[in-house]
């Protein structure tokens, strides 16, 4: 590839001309015009239409200006990161994930991060809201489920499902549920998003379709943890993420239940602001919890 040619050409169609694309070049009009040229002769294709009175881009150099444009970028990013990987990560970090999930499985790899990369200030932010990563200054965030908003760039570090579960002595006294349909004569415990108060649907898939429903409720809480104890005193069914209950199920203390009509898994993500510059101290966080997703399974 004849870059120089090729960042000539780009400039030309940025700039509107040859003069233009000179000055911002720092070379003379001259040499752009020999380095289109040079171009064309390669490809054996017009770019460039030149009339006395203007310059402007065939329909092919329209299409090959985009892609070497697209291409100059890629370079130019590829460059940045080289140096400043070669550089250890530095400045401040601002990291939001939910509380309970931030509290068990991204705490720990942010403790290896901040061992990692002491020059790093990392502050990190617990909620179980959607913050907003502009207004609030957040550089990335752990995001659980699939996304709405496909103007952030994510990157995928692992993935959850609900299960529904409860203790071996309520299922000894109420029995097991065999169908969805069977949890309408037990007791379940409810759940609320907290600053919303919007009640939990319960969804499985029975015969194929995903079906969603609502179940009544003698206790309801608006925290994860309070949820998994209730249910482990044996106050009645629960559905949560698979992470939340993990070490009672390994060690009996919950049973899970319905387990042929979970719905599908949903993703775990670290998205960030669609800007093609992150911080070296981001793409470094990034970069431990790919290696780390393992756990997150």
């Amino acid at each position: 590839m004849d870059l120089a040619a090729i960042n000539a050409f780009v400039s030309v169609g940025d700039k509107g001309g040859f003069r233009a694309a000179a000055t911002a070049l720092g070379i003379t009009s001259a040499g752009v015009s020999k380095a289109v040229s040079r171009l064309e002769t390669q490809l054996g294709v017009t770019l460039v239409a030149r009339t006395t009175r203007s310059v402007r881009l065939t329909a092919a150099g329209a299409v090959y200006h985009a892609r070497c444009k697209t291409i100059l970028a890629d370079l130019h990013q590829a460059g940045q990161e080289a140096v400043e990987g070669a550089a250890s990560p530095h400045g401040k970090l601002v990291i939001s994930a939910s509380r309970v999930f931030g509290r068990m499985r991204v705490l720990p790899v942010i403790a290896d991060y901040v061992k990692q990369y002491p020059q790093v200030e990392v502050e990190v932010r617990l909620s179980d809201r959607v913050v907003n990563l502009i207004d609030e200054g957040v550089d990335v965030a752990i995001r659980i489920g699939h996304l709405p908003d496909s103007s952030m760039i994510a990157s995928r570090i692992g993935h959850t499902r609900f299960v529904m579960c409860g203790s071996p002595q309520y299922l000894s006294a109420a029995t097991v549920p065999t169908h969805p349909e069977d949890l309408l004569r037990h007791s379940v415990i409810g759940y609320v998003t907290p600053d919303t108060a919007v009640r939990f649907t319960y969804s499985f898939v029975v015969d194929g379709v995903p079906t969603s429903m609502s179940l009544p409720a003698r206790l309801t809480v608006d925290d994860g943890e309070a949820l998994v104890s209730a249910a482990a005193r044996s106050v009645g069914l629960i559905m949560v993420n698979d992470y939340l209950v993990e070490p009672l199920l390994e060690d009996g203390s919950l049973v899970r239940v319905l387990r042929e009509f979970e719905m599908p898994p949903v993703p775990i993500s670290v998205v960030h602001l669609p800007t093609r510059h992150p911080s070296s101290a981001a793409r470094a966080f990034t970069r431990m919890l790919r290696r780390r997703s393992i756990e997150m399974q």
